[in-house]
């Protein structure tokens, strides 16, 4: 049986919990609500297809989260809101490893990377504008010479857009997994869980939220530092907290002032809509915002290098063979329509 080309950005099974009668109630950036089903709600068509591929392997990720993600994690989160806590150890892994790919299969991780990458793309090109005068005239520039192409090609710099690769947000996404992964693992972060005894939480189309300590659910750069904690509402009455601070207790009770943080954050970091029970009515002071999160433009500073060669920057290796093997297929040499900074004429020192 094939896999649907509707792709749940929050797994269906995690839905299912704010669901009656097989239904959740979405409201939607403007305010309208809708009761949606849950095969249709936080979804998108062909979310994780790969463009390039043909048969199985188009679904090959889709399948794999299906498989080796969510299969597993319904079940721990089924026993966690029957009362099953503190987890085993393997169950825990299951569940940090749920909740890593959720900040990163949806919407609003894609979003943030495109404009991540947009922010990126011009200092990029123009350092690589650099290198080629070097090499097209084969010297060496003095430091002053360099910074003066680096700037006139950071102005003439085209949109990211020039560079078509269609497979580079299947690809982003794995690699941030094993990032967030490792995050959620370090020995000071623990998993607290918060229960209350009636329905207090929604949960956004983006499922987890990331809250600074300062409170706010800012998507600049950077996100994972260590007092960023991770917000899984599991069901309208548990919440699941990754956390490094030492204030709570491993299993308490989910006040309603922190159940309206959580929210806070739901529609803060919601693509399109936040979802709760058709019963629950909707908090009076919430409000979803006008925008999706966006990434603020950073200040670009350059400055002369110190001759030192440049520390490149590497991915995480790939624990999982058959992630590794996923993230092969989305690295094979693809149709791809591209200029960079070697097919400009940048003027001459």
């Amino acid at each position: 049986m094939g896999v649907s080309k509707n792709h749940h950005l929050v797994p269906r099974h995690w839905l299912s919990a704010f669901a009656e009668e097989g239904h959740v109630l979405g409201r939607w950036r403007n305010g309208a609500e809708y009761r949606t089903r849950l095969r249709g709600a936080a979804a998108a068509q062909h979310f994780n297809t790969d463009p390039l591929a043909e048969g199985e392997r188009r679904t090959v990720l889709e399948t794999y989260l299906g498989d080796r993600v969510d299969s597993p994690a319904a079940r721990v989160m089924r026993r966690i809101r029957h009362g099953h806590w503190p987890l085993e150890e393997k169950d825990q892994e299951t569940l940090l490893e749920a909740l890593a790919w959720q900040l990163v299969r949806t919407r609003a991780f894609r979003a943030w990377d495109e404009q991540v990458g947009e922010h990126l793309f011009p200092p990029l090109w123009a350092a690589e504008a650099v290198e080629w005068i070097e090499e097209r005239y084969g010297r060496a520039l003095t430091p002053e010479q360099r910074l003066q192409i680096f700037h006139a090609a950071l102005r003439e710099s085209p949109p990211s857009s020039v560079i078509t690769d269609q497979r580079m947000a299947l690809r982003s996404a794995i690699r941030a997994f094993e990032r967030v992964r490792a995050f959620l693992s370090f020995e000071e972060r623990r998993l607290i869980l918060l229960q209350s005894d009636r329905p207090l939480l929604m949960i956004g189309d983006s499922g987890v939220v990331l809250r600074r300590k300062d409170g706010t659910h800012d998507t600049t750069p950077p996100l994972l530092v260590a007092t960023t904690q991770l917000l899984a509402p599991l069901s309208p009455r548990h919440l699941i907290i990754s956390t490094t601070r030492s204030h709570y207790r491993p299993q308490a009770v989910l006040s309603p002032k922190l159940a309206a943080k959580v929210n806070t954050g739901a529609a803060a970091w919601c693509q399109e809509a936040v979802y709760r029970l058709p019963s629950m009515p909707w908090p009076s002071r919430l409000r979803i915002p006008e925008t999706a999160p966006h990434v603020r433009a950073p200040n670009i500073i350059a400055d002369p290098d110190d001759g030192q060669p440049a520390r490149k920057p590497c991915h995480p290796e790939i624990r999982d063979p058959e992630l590794k093997s996923i993230l092969q297929q989305f690295n094979e040499a693809s149709a791809m329509g591209t200029d960079n900074p070697r097919h400009t004429r940048p003027a001459a020192p």
